[in-house]
């Protein structure tokens, strides 16, 4: 009777842990379509406007262009340079709320935007979309990592990859269809965007609960520091950056050369965002079962190294397409390996902090390598070697892939903890 009745015990526990596993499992994927649903109303509201921001203020209100560029630079920098502060307010606060107040920052800030006709408005109006950025950006991507495995969770990022390319290219049609009304309505609709983010944020995302305690700010960047593979990985990726980059720099510029006027960048970032948007999924899920995620990465990026260094003799715009399109399929490999990598490597008592050193690897790597883009192909164009900037970015992009190889072999040395 005992034995049957500590049998039966046994059972229901196990019953209930089993209950409470598949719980948490149907709330993990309930939380992780709200995401994609969260980012796909987010990255609409912002692409809609952020490129029509420096026609506009150049055009119609009378900027300069360098006051527009560092207005400009004020929310880059109150963002992506900040991003360790993100990371820490993450490790420190709750997930749901600093996202809801994040997204509700630059909700106003994009509302301020529209009735910002002096440059002190513009720049304040630019500081409070940073600073909502600031606030939810790391929280954001914290929950994706408390809410994914590591099975599922290369294959979250490449779909969120490629939804953010579907609304990367409805985003700047709708932004150019309100535009024809007046600015101010394409303000209002990024700010509608953000506004639809908070209540998403409030009313059906679920409590993102912590696997493990965080531990305080100063605690984890110690940690951090002494993170030698960490740091390494973060090294390897600012370097890719810097080539990969020239998507937004030197290709636009190589683009205009070939069209002999600006229509060439529309069709480049068209064709990119399409091979986005159709492979990026089935793409990451083959490679997921032949490969593990640091050869996914190398892959990736000797494929996006092989389309810097074949630019260099591209001299029709068909050619310069398909080596655009074999460029946005390294990519497509590359990025959502990458975040998986720097999530899974990720302390769980800092996931924030880690998260953030590799945001601000991302916007060193992105700025310097679009300055440095830009550079190269006016002096390539004045010195006669345009063929010179396109095959050093590819070795910088070489050398990012040998290091991941390095990290994958244990040539390196592991976290000292």
């Amino acid at each position: 009777m005992q034995i049957r009745m500590h049998a039966e015990k046994t059972g229901a526990i196990a019953g209930v842990a089993e209950w409470m596993r598949r719980s948490a499992a149907g709330d993990s994927r309930r939380g992780l379509a709200i995401l994609l649903a969260f980012t796909f109303v987010m990255a609409i509201g912002f692409d809609m406007i952020m490129p029509l921001v420096i026609g506009h203020y150049v055009n119609d209100v009378g900027f300069t262009a360098t006051a527009v560029a560092i207005a400009l630079a004020i929310r880059q920098f109150s963002q992506q340079g900040l991003a360790l502060v993100g990371g820490g307010l993450a490790d420190s606060f709750d997930i749901r709320l600093l996202i809801a107040l994040g997204v509700l920052l630059r909700a106003t800030g994009f509302a301020v935007l529209a009735f910002a006709e002096s440059f002190s408005m513009l720049a304040v109006s630019m500081a409070l979309i940073g600073l909502g950025g600031i606030i939810f950006e790391m929280p954001y991507q914290a929950a994706i990592v408390i809410m994914t495995t590591d099975k599922n969770r290369s294959k979250y990022y490449s779909l969120s990859n490629a939804i953010i390319g579907v609304a990367g290219a409805i985003g700047p049609l709708l932004g150019v269809a309100l535009n024809r009304f007046n600015f101010k309505w394409v303000c209002f609709g990024a700010s509608f965007c953000f506004l639809a983010d908070f209540a998403i944020t409030c009313l059906a995302m679920p409590k993102i609960s912590r696997k493990e305690k965080p531990c305080a700010p100063a605690s984890a960047a110690r940690g951090l520091i002494k993170d030698r593979q960490y740091l390494c990985f973060v090294l390897f990726m600012l370097i890719f950056w810097l080539a990969a980059s020239q998507i937004d720099a030197s290709y636009p510029l190589k683009a205009q050369d070939l069209y002999e006027n600006a229509d060439g960048v529309g069709v480049m970032y068209a064709v990119y965002a399409a091979i986005t948007a159709v492979f990026q999924y089935p793409l990451v899920s083959l490679a997921a079962r032949k490969f593990s995620a640091h050869k996914s990465v190398a892959i990736g990026i000797l494929i996006v190294a092989a389309s810097l260094f074949f630019t260099a003799y591209v001299n029709s715009p068909f050619l310069f397409m398909a080596v655009v399109a074999f460029y946005a399929i390294g990519m497509a490999l590359a990025r959502p390996n990458q975040q998986n990598i720097a999530a899974s490597m990720a302390k769980p008592r800092a996931i924030g902090m880690y998260l953030g050193l590799n945001s601000l690897a991302f916007a060193i790597g992105k700025g310097f390598g679009s300055i440095l883009g830009g550079v190269a192909f006016d002096a390539g164009k004045k010195s006669g070697f345009d063929d010179l900037s396109w095959q050093l970015f590819a070795l910088a992009a070489f050398s990012a892939m040998l290091g991941f190889l390095a990290l994958e072999r244990g040539l390196l040395n592991k976290a000292d903890t």
